[in-house]
């Protein structure tokens, strides 16, 4: 489990470090009166040390309000990791070690997975309770791979329509409305279950919700509403290519 309070220090750290060495390569800058192709680089790497400083914060300090690192454990330390992957890939982009394009593959690939992880973490919440809600869950998990793992050829490959062909296309889009459909029946039986045992937690709300008087709210959680509004795309954008006609991706 990750220590988010060293975490924080050690982000906060690296966003100070980077404003002060910026500050004074910007310094250096003007009294040269030169600004070259190897300062905008240092400016473009000070800059992406900023921002991916920045958004591990916004997941620190969102866990100070609704215990994420602890209801989401495992979708947080997959986005730490693709953090640090991201920051390493920015550089080696910036500085020409690998090309423009293969970050931008390897950024599509990082998103994907980022949400598959929230997409399992998700439905891990919802194991050990019915007997068939774990089946809906375990195949949702397979399903889940086949469709990252599908999704792998059409990022890569640089004309994958033309040599995947058009079922290729039709079958991922099969596999991701079966995965959605399991996930939002997985969401509806746990919600069901709750509902028939209220002394149980619900996991897919809001932690520290709470109405006047003290009475829990009933809203999901934000990452919960994500995943829906995710899943249900999903299922939509697909029959309304078909539909209309439109060719996949």
């Amino acid at each position: 489990m990750i220590e988010f309070s060293n975490l924080k220090k050690f982000f906060i750290f690296i966003l100070i470090g980077s404003l002060v060495v910026a500050a004074a390569v910007a310094i250096i800058t003007v009294l040269i009166g030169q600004f070259n192709e190897a300062t905008a680089r240092v400016f473009a790497t000070l800059a992406m040390a900023v921002i991916h400083s920045l958004i591990s914060l916004a997941f620190i300090w969102d866990d100070t309000k609704h215990d994420t690192f602890d209801r989401l454990s495992f979708f947080i330390n997959t986005i730490f990791i693709i953090i640090i992957i991201s920051f390493v890939a920015s550089l080696f982009s910036i500085w020409e070690i690998i090309s423009l394009d293969t970050t931008g593959h390897l950024y599509q690939t990082l998103f994907i997975l980022g949400f598959a992880a929230l997409h399992l973490d998700i439905l891990s919440k919802a194991l050990n309770i019915e007997k068939y809600i774990n089946i809906i869950v375990f195949v949702n998990y397979l399903f889940i791979a086949i469709v990252v793992l599908m999704l792998q050829p059409i990022v890569y490959l640089t004309d994958a329509k033309a040599i995947l062909g058009d079922f290729y296309y039709r079958l991922l889009a099969a596999s991701a409305i079966v995965d959605s459909t399991l996930s939002i029946l997985t969401i509806i039986f746990y919600r069901l279950y709750i509902h028939q045992h209220p002394e149980l937690r619900n996991i897919f709300q809001g932690s520290n919700s709470s109405e006047a008087g003290g009475k829990p709210k009933k809203g999901l959680s934000v990452w919960v509403w994500i995943l829906i509004i995710y899943l249900i795309l999903q299922v939509l954008l697909p029959l309304l290519q078909w539909a209309l006609f439109l060719p996949f991706f």
